[in-house]
């Protein structure tokens, strides 16, 4: 009787210990799991569509980036992220570019990602995220996976002079860098870009390059101050275009609005008159004949000006006004 009692005492024991081996070991796989749910974050979005550009750019739109964080934990978890995005086909960073494949050789279009509407802060790629704008979200508890929406702002930059056409990207890649704390109170910037960044999220940034010109300026041809006109003057000014690569332009000049016949004429205050000519070339002798078009392959157009030796008739500021006509 007495083996047998012990040979029931160590069964026990043995049984005692193993359930409290397998206790343990649920402990903390329960804790693990609960742990592990708040320690991820993905981005998600759709594309960005800049819209109708020219030489002076586009206006500034948006789309929304969604962030999605688990938030099983039985307490509020805050995150603080940091976005980026890393330009990859084409591999421009600032500015940034998108691409025409109809013309040959393929053209590229600049534009930039800002986290403002101001367009006040760009957004870096991931090599230079430290320069990266970050915010605080929190979560409540036991929410599951809720969503928060990050506004990412763009604009093809004005001074371009590309041809006309669709322009998109073929890779632009959105990354997250992110930690947490349980709790109210926020990771510092710096823990989060040296934290964990999430799975990347492609999108398209596109614009159309409109077929359109503009007058960009006339500068005025100022002949100065004279008290006799014995000799001629010569001064010249620029008309500045904007038309998008490989476009067919064609200028015309009026006759100004103080003319004689085909004669072009300044005037003053008491109604006296100077007579003056523009040329297309510094050597005046090719005129700019009045309202004729004439074909333009350069986009800043010298205008060269000429008032001959005459007699005046009255003192005064003497002025004329020259309208510019582009068709293209």
């Amino acid at each position: 009787m007495s083996i047998n009692h012990r040979f029931h005492r160590i069964r026990a024991y043995s049984l005692i210990k193993r359930l409290a081996w397998m206790s343990l070991f649920f402990l903390a796989y329960s804790i693990g799991s609960s742990s592990a749910y708040a320690e991820s974050c993905w981005v998600g979005g759709g594309n960005l569509s800049l819209g109708t550009a020219n030489i002076q750019g586009s206006m500034t739109a948006s789309t929304d980036i969604t962030v999605t964080c688990n938030s099983h934990w039985s307490q509020p978890v805050t995150y603080k992220m940091c976005m980026v995005v890393d330009s990859i086909d084409p591999a421009a960073k600032d500015p940034r570019t998108m691409i025409n494949y109809d013309t040959n050789p393929a053209s590229l279009l600049n534009y930039n990602l800002y986290y403002d509407v101001a367009r006040t802060r760009k957004i870096p790629n991931s090599d230079a995220k430290n320069t990266a704008q970050c915010q605080s979200v929190r979560v409540g508890a036991k929410t599951g996976d809720p969503s928060t929406l990050i506004k990412m702002y763009g604009q093809v930059l004005a001074g371009q002079n590309v041809p006309a056409g669709s322009y998109k990207t073929n890779n632009v890649s959105i990354k997250l860098y992110y930690a947490y704390r349980y709790g109210l109170d926020a990771p510092s910037d710096l823990e989060a870009l040296a934290s964990q960044s999430s799975p990347t999220n492609n999108m398209v940034v596109n614009s159309n390059y409109e077929n359109s010109c503009l007058i960009l300026s006339a500068s005025d041809i100022d002949f100065g101050s004279v008290e006799l006109l014995n000799n001629n003057l010569y001064r010249s000014g620029t008309i500045q275009l904007a038309c998008p690569t490989g476009t067919n332009m064609k200028v015309s000049l009026d006759n100004g609005i103080n003319p004689l016949g085909s004669q072009r004429r300044m005037k003053n205050s008491l109604g006296s008159y100077i007579q003056y000519n523009l040329y297309q070339n510094p050597s005046h002798s090719n005129a700019w004949q009045a309202n004729t078009l004439y074909s333009i392959t350069n986009q800043t157009i010298p205008v060269y000006a000429m008032v001959p030796s005459q007699r005046i008739n009255s003192i005064g500021k003497y002025s004329d006004t020259i309208t510019v006509t582009l068709t293209y």
